[in-house]
């Protein structure tokens, strides 16, 4: 079953082919990443699906099956207590398996329309739901997957009730796409056994076929379409697994119109580059792009391994990483308040640490888009919503700074700094010195990411002697009604503070 494509004045795509992209990067290079995104600074993102279900955290429709002989070092420590989890909750996965899960999950408080007037009231600018994670379980009314949220668990179009929601708040609408390389590489755990114990060399319910589900809640359904087809780690995937992926894709586009798809994968899903290409590579992600951005304008498609001469073709994404200094193109910064889905006891981020991730990521010609882990029914738990109303509270005080603004010269000084062009995110330690810049036209803003004891921002890059020359007219303390003084100095702008910070996490000083 397909969807008609909606016209542009219900907030559907309105294209109607006029760019004419071919599927090759020297065509979609006439592309360009859309102001809109430019300006939103801040979006808010939806991980949430089946593996919601044991608040056990992420990848568990992988980890559940335990360690086997594709587990990778860094999985290890966490497949071990997912699988004890699972085991002790649910019982062997030869009988209870992922596909379980997925009729467990029930979304039976899911008000959309109330999350998103939080989020939106947190300083969200976008908003992006799952459509599909690495977990192949889709959340719309699927025309080419039957494990859907329609047809199993809560259902109900997720994806759709997200996107009226976010249209209604006047939001941009984005949605993230996991299933494809990751599945073909998570799912084949499915299809491992036991190595010792009591059910050593038993399959897991991978194996299992539509034949195997007579008289069972799932009778009907085929867990081949869930899980793919038996395979060994590190088998190249079919040509039927990468046109299913394709066709899906292009559904949940053709249906919802995002203006932003999110694809977790290193170069298009299949291609050269991909965390898992076909043989030979396939050329079908060239052919989606040349689709969407003719279908959809002002839309962009993020991956997360790009060359320079495709940085406006495609979006760079910064999975949980921290540029080192201003991107001359904009990229995207994505990270999670704390695990990627919900996780019982997960130490969360602090709002101070999000808004100076915000802060860093953003004088750097970046977007910050913050995942926010829902419980299985849909809710967020007290302390995601006090991080939100922390967020909230900073924009709406110095909410200028960000929205809209562009780099500065520089984009920061002071001692404490990201490691390397690309590092992994870290909780940074900074100091009074530490300082980072936007701007809007002829207005900077300048980033106190600590609050000076002695009640004096140093401001070096403003100095009236060095290379960046600037005459202040005035100089204004966001949030604050008290005057503050200042001089320039030829070594730096001195600006004389009031004896407490207006707000909770890092202070802007207004420059005109």
């Amino acid at each position: 079953m397909t969807s008609p494509t909606r016209s542009s004045d219900d907030g559907g795509p309105s294209g109607d082919g006029a760019c004419g992209y071919r599927p090759d990067w020297a065509s979609l290079r006439r592309h360009r990443i859309p102001e809109w995104f430019r300006d939103a600074k801040l979006g808010i993102w939806s991980h949430w699906g089946p593996q919601s279900v044991a608040m056990s955290g992420d990848w568990y429709a992988r980890h559940l099956y335990g360690p086997f002989e594709g587990t990778e070092g860094f999985e290890q420590k966490r497949s071990r207590r997912q699988t004890a989890l699972h085991r002790e909750r649910y019982g062997h996965p030869s009988q209870f398996g992922h596909k379980d899960l997925c009729r467990l999950w029930r979304a039976e408080k899911f008000d959309p329309e109330a999350l998103m007037d939080r989020f939106r009231r947190a300083g969200a600018r976008y908003f992006v739901s799952m459509a599909a994670h690495c977990d192949n379980f889709d959340l719309w009314d699927s025309a080419h997957q039957p494990w859907n949220a329609v047809n199993i668990g809560p259902r109900t179009d997720i994806v759709a009730r997200w996107a009226a929601a976010a249209r209604s708040a006047g939001l941009p609408f984005g949605v993230s796409m996991h299933a494809g390389s990751w599945t073909w590489r998570w799912l084949d755990a499915a299809f491992a056994a036991d190595t010792e114990g009591p059910l050593a060399g038993v399959p897991y319910d991978g194996h299992l076929t539509a034949d195997d589900g007579a008289g069972t809640w799932w009778e009907g359904l085929d867990p081949r379409e869930l899980y793919g087809r038996p395979r060994s780690h590190g088998e190249p995937p079919d040509a039927d697994f990468v046109d299913n992926f394709y066709a899906r894709l292009r559904d949940v586009v053709d249906r919802y119109g995002p203006q932003l798809v999110y694809l977790d994968d290193a170069r298009m899903p299949f291609d050269d580059g991909s965390v898992c290409p076909a043989s030979p590579p396939s050329p079908r992600g060239l052919e989606f792009l040349a689709h969407y951005y003719d279908t959809v304008p002002e839309s962009a498609v993020s991956i997360k391994t790009i060359p320079a001469e495709d940085r406006q073709a495609v979006l760079l994404d910064v999975e949980r990483g921290q540029l080192g200094d201003t991107d001359p193109e904009p990229w995207q910064y994505d990270t999670s308040v704390g695990d990627w889905y919900y996780r019982t006891g997960e130490p969360y981020k602090t709002a101070g640490e999000i808004v100076h991730l915000l802060v860093d990521t953003v004088s750097k010609n970046g977007c910050l888009l913050l995942n926010v882990p829902q419980l299985p029914d849909g809710t967020i738990d007290d302390e995601t919503a006090a991080v939100l109303d922390g967020l909230g509270v900073w924009l709406s005080a110095c909410g200028e700074a960000i929205y809209g603004t562009r780099p500065w010269t520089v984009h920061g000084e002071g001692p404490t700094r990201v490691e390397g062009a690309k590092a992994r995110e870290a909780t940074l330690a900074y100091t009074a010195r530490d300082i980072r810049f936007t701007r809007d036209g002829e207005t900077v803003y300048a980033f106190l990411m600590a609050w000076p004891e002695d009640g004096r921002a140093v401001i070096r890059s403003l100095g009236g002697g060095g290379p960046l020359p600037l005459r202040p007219r005035g100089v204004e303390l966001l949030g604050s009604t008290a005057p503050v003084r200042w001089e320039q100095r030829e070594d730096a702008l001195v600006v004389h503070l009031p004896k407490t910070p207006p707000t909770p996490y890092a202070q802007v000083l207004r420059v005109t």
